[in-house]
Order: structure tokens, then C-alpha cells, then sequence
């Protein structure tokens, strides 16, 4: 090629000839880098880079953008519905106050006025159990969800609760059984054991209707209070003992079939009760 090696540089490979030439060899020499990249070479190689990360940069402050407005909407529908259950909140509890005191004041002779006035109480009591999983979940995905402890007896807090679903379940000929083992005062949020409860006692009306039967137990050994609710129902796959609890899963099979739900009763559940320091999981069914 054209070119000249500079004195003193020292070549990149050499060859010595053999005979008759064996004092001749041959040197190849190798222009650098910077001089082989011409100026036009650069410049074309520099813009090359430029533009590879403006676009790299647009790509990310793009998806970034994306992100946050997801985000933003998301954050607006959970306040949407936190507000709007709010705003049903305050209604639906007079609603079931002045329900629960004529039901308490009718006479039982009217039978069909109490039936009518029952499916009044029964649903206005979902619709609360509803709004109360929905602003749970709000403050939960807020991280604001928390629980105020107060002195008070678990069985009496349960008998409640149970008292509350009782007719529904007759209603659905389920038996009802409450077997007690904690009449001892200790400190727990009541609001939010009925709320635990409630799901799960819901559940068993939802799903578990076929099996007839509701059992929920309440045991108390020191500082610890396990309370199983035990149904007849189909039951639930071993391998989606843990997937129920997550938000909005719903299983696709018979047992879900034509139950209307949110998919986060037990979600909020769990969370209750692991603020209380304790659990909520599902147990393989008894042989």
C-alpha cells in the first residue's frame, strides 16, 4: 500500500527469505487506529452513538412516562372507589340500624313481613361486609391499614358475628355450629375480627352451601386464640392454598361458579390477621 513507515517504528510482523535471499526480509507495518479513522470516519461514528442514545433515552423517558401514567390511573381508581364507598358507608348503616329495630319491634305473627324484612338485614349486612373489604383495601394498598386493640371476650365477639349470619344460613339450610373455648378476656380489634370472620363465614354461604353445614371453633392456650371455620362444601385444591389470598384470584372451577365476589374478602382477611400477630390459612380437610 501507500504507506510510509516512520522512523524508528518498529514493524507489526517480519519474515525472514530463504535462500539466495537469506539476507532479505520481508516487514509489514499497520497504520494505528486514529490515523485509519479518517475525520469523516469519526464524525460518522460519533453521530452513530449520539443518535443510538438519544433513542435509547427517548425509549426509557417513554416507558417511564407510561409507568407513572398507569400509575396515576390506578391510583385514581382507588380513590374513586375509596370515596364512593365512603360516601355509601354513612346511608347503609342507618339503613341496617332502622332495619335491625323493626325486625326487633315486629310482631312474629306477620310472617311474611319478617321475611321480607330478614332479606333487608341479611343484605344490607353483605353490602357492609363488602364496603368494609373495599376501604380495607384501600388503606392496605395505601399502607395505611392498621388495627386498634381492646379488651374483650373472642367467643362473644364471634357469638355476634354468627348471630348476624344465622338466618342467611338457615335460609340456605346450613347448620350452624359454635363450639366456644375463649371466655377469657384479651386484647384484639373487635371491628376487625368480625370483618375476618365475616369473609369466611361468607365464603361458606357462597361456596360451601352444598355441604350443609358450618362449623367455627374457638380455642384460647395461653396467649393464643385459633379460631378454625370448618365447612362440608367441595372444598379447595391443595395447590391453590396460597393463591386464594392473593388479591382478585378467583379460581375457574365449579366452585366459583354463579358466586358473585371481589376476589379480596380474603386477601384483607389475612392482613387482619397477621396485624394481629397471628395468621389466617387453609387447613387439608379431615379424613
Amino acid at each position: 500500500g501507500s504507506y510510509e513507515a516512520k522512523d524508528g517504528e518498529k514493524p507489526k510482523a517480519s519474515l525472514h527469505l530463504s535462500h539466495p535471499f537469506s539476507a532479505w526480509q520481508l516487514e509489514y507495518y499497520q497504520e494505528r487506529v486514529d490515523e485509519l479513522l479518517g475525520g469523516s470516519l469519526k464524525t460518522s461514528l460519533l453521530m452513530g452513538l449520539v443518535t443510538l442514545g438519544l433513542a435509547l433515552l427517548w425509549m426509557v423517558i417513554s416507558f417511564y412516562r407510561e409507568y407513572t401514567r398507569e400509575i396515576r390511573e390506578a391510583q385514581q381508581r382507588v380513590n374513586f372507589v375509596n370515596q364512593v364507598s365512603h360516601e355509601l358507608k354513612t346511608p347503609l348503616t342507618n339503613i341496617r340500624m332502622y332495619a335491625e329495630l323493626l325486625d326487633d319491634e315486629l310482631l312474629d305473627e306477620d310472617e311474611r313481613a319478617n321475611r321480607y324484612l330478614g332479606v333487608i338485614v341479611s343484605e344490607s349486612q353483605r353490602l357492609s361486609r363488602l364496603i368494609g373489604n373495599v376501604l380495607s383495601f384501600a388503606r392496605q394498598r395505601r399502607k395505611k391499614l392498621k388495627i386498634r386493640r381492646s379488651r374483650g371476650v373472642i367467643d362473644e365477639a364471634v357469638t355476634g358475628v354468627i348471630d348476624r349470619f344465622r338466618p342467611s344460613l338457615q335460609a340456605k339450610d346450613i347448620e350452624v355450629k359454635l363450639i366456644k373455648g375463649a371466655d377469657t378476656e384479651v386484647s384484639f380489634d373487635g371491628d376487625a375480627l368480625e370483618q375476618i370472620l365475616g369473609n369466611l363465614v361468607s365464603n361458606v354461604e357462597k361456596y360451601g352451601a352444598s355441604g350443609g353445614l358450618v362449623e367455627v371453633k374457638t380455642v384460647l392456650v395461653g396467649n393464643k386464640t385459633t379460631i378454625t371455620v370448618r365447612d362440608k362444601g367441595p372444598g379447595i385444591k391443595e395447590e391453590l392454598h396460597e393463591e386464594i389470598f392473593m388479591p382478585f384470584f378467583r379460581a375457574s372451577d365449579e366452585l366459583t361458579e354463579g358466586a358473585a365476589g371481589t376476589g379480596i374478602g380474603l386477601a384483607i382477611a389475612r392482613e387482619l390477621a397477621r396485624l394481629h400477630g397471628g395468621d389466617l390459612c387453609v387447613l387439608k380437610a379431615e379424613k
